[in-house]
């Protein structure tokens, strides 16, 4: 227990509460918070997520790994009566007259992530999302305006205030962007010194032996194995950065004082988990996974293993890999029927980014993206990984995009096919529009609006919800019929306009020779409206007649999920032979 000054706390630190809340100990139901504020059902939002959760000085129990992080530099270099992490609404508690700097750390302070900006434009309600309707309540915090502490913003999320033109409304003095070890600390010192700062710093790369553990409990228990990616995609920032593998000794040490801050899960933070001292061609180590995650899993008091994110090239290259580690994680996993009864079986996810169905696109923006594949098997290496998964009990998430900076309609058609291919496997799907991120190299791109969506890109929406809703909850299409037609009749055609209603059809399951879709309607899956458009050449997109083109490819959808071989899911043939 720390002794903190009644007059203020030098140096705080605090994130939203969306941000610092736990969500009772299920991380991905934090994706709500990205929706309007205003459409989120207040049942759904239990108080019992945002209160806070105090040691007995009053600071925060659990707040987001990246503050712990910064607290960790911070205190290297002062004491600790000088610096305190704190539950937003305690504020009152820690911030006064001598308090110097208040550090916030953000995700999505302005609503302007991929999720975000979808979602919040597609429901088309006036007002933030949750999470940056949070942002606003701690940045306007009434402690905050009668001190006037400098104020430090940081996280993945702080570019976004800049970018919505917020920084002077909002009384921020400096931001800090990216990997900040190396500067962090004298950043805090010279604003103690009363230095004249910059706008802005950007941090640099970091030698992982000045990556630091945390001290502290995070939010969820997160605990970094690995760092970077360097697949190269030119849409996301990690996978541009050279990447690192943590050292076990350090990473169970970050393990332990989450488990004695009262965490009884441990969330492996990476950009893929099977980078983890993976080979030059991105092998996966077997060896060092199964050793990690048992590492992990025997260690006393870890209930429960979740997992951030995977890339799905290195289950096909070796698929022994997932045998190997998913009796380890299944014994840990929290997604059981006891924590949701409509679960018919335990299972494990992870995220994975599909992004495009496109060969096109990939070999443009992401041609590294399955390697050491050849970027030609992209659908064959997605659906046979997800099938792998799914053998081996695993349920995953799966991003995908829309509205490329020059997707054609042969793209998007081609997004539609490969998702066709996947009916029958078990994961989520989140489609999502293209969203330039400013540390990206595509950060000039503009963003796609849902005005200039076609109907091809519409039905990537559709399709894909309707896919999740066989998977996920089938029993409940009733619900999601009514509700989906609903929403269109009362709302969605007059603020989208009538394109949208094959969306809404789709997900309502209304069959294709509803009267609504018109006469000679055409599924975008199997024909292609003027494919000029975005200078395609008409050849590029063959004519396919008005049959279902589930109908069409049964015996290749039959052989994708079984495997290239039509026997099993183990890599056969040109696909085995392509990792040279």
């Amino acid at each position: 227990m720390t002794n903190y000054d009644p007059n203020g706390v030098k140096i705080v630190l605090t994130s939203p509460r969306s941000e610092i809340s736990r969500f009772s100990g299920d991380p991905f139901s934090a994706f709500m918070a990205v929706f309007p504020e205003k459409v989120i059902p207040r049942s759904i939002l239990q108080p019992k997520w945002f209160k806070p959760e105090n040691n007995p000085d009053g600071s925060a129990n659990f707040v987001p790994y990246g503050l712990r992080k910064v607290e960790s530099l911070l205190l290297k270099e002062f004491p600790r009566e000088d610096i305190v992490c704190c539950h937003p609404d305690n504020l009152d508690r820690f911030v006064g007259p001598n308090t110097k700097i208040v550090g916030i750390s953000s995700m999505d302070p302005m609503g302007l992530a991929y999720v975000s900006v979808t979602y919040n434009s597609m429901i088309a309600v006036p007002g933030d999302s949750f999470d940056a309707d949070q942002f606003k309540d701690l940045i306007n915090h009434r402690v905050l305006k009668k001190f006037d502490p400098f104020i430090v913003l940081g996280g993945p999320g702080a570019w976004q205030v800049r970018h919505a033109r917020k920084v002077e409304e909002y009384g921020i003095d400096l931001m800090m962007h990216g990997e900040v070890e190396l500067n962090v600390a004298d950043t805090f010192k010279r604003i103690l010194a009363g230095e004249k700062m910059p706008s802005e710093i950007l941090g640099s790369k970091v030698p992982i032996g000045n990556i630091s553990t945390i001290q502290s409990a995070a939010s969820h228990g997160v605990v970094e194995i690995t760092r970077g990616c360097g697949r190269g995609c030119q849409f996301c920032s990690p996978t541009n950065r050279r990447r690192h593998s943590l050292p076990l000794d350090h990473i169970m040490k970050e393990v332990e004082v989450n488990v004695k801050g009262g965490s009884d899960s441990i969330f492996i933070a990476t950009e893929d988990m099977f980078l983890y001292e993976c080979g030059p061609k991105f092998e996966p180590n077997e060896t060092a996974l199964e050793k990690l995650f048992r590492s992990i899993a025997d260690y006393p008091g870890v209930n429960f293993i979740h997992l951030s994110h995977i890339a799905i090239a290195p289950v096909v290259y070796n698929p022994k890999v997932v045998e190997t580690i998913s009796p380890i994680l299944m014994e840990k996993t929290r997604y059981t029927p006891k924590f949701r009864p409509n679960y018919p079986r335990p299972f494990i996810t992870a995220l994975f980014g599909i992004e495009s169905g496109s060969v096109r696109i990939m070999k443009k923006y992401m041609r590294g993206k399955i390697w050491p594949f050849d970027i030609e098997k992209y659908h064959e290496v997605v659906v046979q990984g997800t099938g792998i998964l799914n053998d081996n009990g695993w349920r995953p998430m799966a991003t995908l995009m829309t509205g490329w900076p020059d997707e054609t309609p042969a793209d998007t058609v081609q997004t539609l096919e490969l998702l066709d291919k996947l009916k029958g496997h078990e994961m989520f799907l989140v489609p999502l529009l293209f969203t330039p991120l400013e540390d990206t190299k595509l950060r000039d791109e503009h963003i796609m609006s849902l005005e200039k969506l076609t109907d091809a890109q519409w039905d990537v929406f559709g399709s894909a919800w309707k896919f999740n809703i066989d998977v996920w909850d089938p029993n409940s299409q009733p619900f999601f019929s009514f509700a989906a037609l609903f929403a269109y009749f009362a709302y969605f055609r007059w603020k989208h306009g009538p394109k949208v209603w094959k969306t809404i059809a789709r997900i309502a399951g209304v069959p294709s020779k509803f009267p609504l879709l018109g006469p000679g309607s055409c599924d975008p899956r199997l024909c292609v409206e003027n494919p000029s458009v975005a200078g395609e050449n008409v050849d590029a997109v063959p004519y396919v007649p008005q049959t279902h083109l589930g109908e069409l490819k049964a015996n290749q959808l039959q052989q994708t999920r079984t495997g290239f071989d039509g026997n099993s899911r183990q890599p056969q043939g040109s696909l085995r032979r392509s990792r040279t």
